[in-house]
């Protein structure tokens, strides 16, 4: 009778450990939170190899042409996210030859899904800079929570919003583009 007991608490024991490691557990710190651009908002590469801070990734350079940024708030298990992603990467060398600006994918997607990120952007080329929000807190500084993805906005050379949009249909792209030119 304890042979099946102690199989049977072995095996969960086993399952349960296992599960454990293959789960991202992150504590969120206490972190000193500025609504003010560029904000205060640690963000990792697409592997979360390394760290950067959005003061740092926004700032505009001391030397050289100040350029507009486009954020692009996305998920990876958003379709819509994934179709508009795509079709700036389809048009982002053509983009770039007229423009000055940069554009930032940023994923806002939870713990448990962070591997895909780098997968999702490897299998698709992005073209762009991809980062991990790893405690969501962009949330507290954009219009409407980014309530609904995706979201895109421009922030202009002064680090104000220019360009805000919800959501994606094709033919989309090209407004932000229009808008990105004028803001040159």
């Amino acid at each position: 009778m304890k042979s099946p007991i102690l199989f049977t608490a072995a095996l969960l024991l086993g399952l349960l450990a296992t599960q454990a490691r293959s789960q991202i557990v992150y504590h969120q710190p206490n972190y000193p939170l500025d609504t003010l651009y560029p904000f205060n908002i640690p963000l990792t590469d697409m592997d979360s190899a390394q760290e950067f801070n959005s003061r740092q990734l926004l700032a505009q350079p001391t030397v050289g042409l100040k350029q507009p940024i486009v954020l692009a708030f996305w998920l990876t298990t958003c379709m819509p996210c994934h179709l508009e992603l795509s079709t700036y990467t389809a048009n982002y060398e053509a983009w770039k030859k007229q423009a000055n600006f940069r554009l930032l994918a940023i994923s806002i997607d939870f713990p448990h899904r962070f591997r895909d990120i780098a997968r999702i952007a490897r299998e698709k080329a992005f073209p762009f800079e991809v980062y991990w929000d790893v405690y969501r807190l962009f949330r507290a500084v954009m219009p409407g929570g980014l309530n609904g993805l995706p979201q895109v906005f421009i922030l202009d050379k002064e680090g104000k919003i220019a360009y805000h949009h919800k959501g994606f249909r094709p033919g989309d792209e090209q407004e932000l583009f229009q808008k990105i030119l004028e803001l040159q």
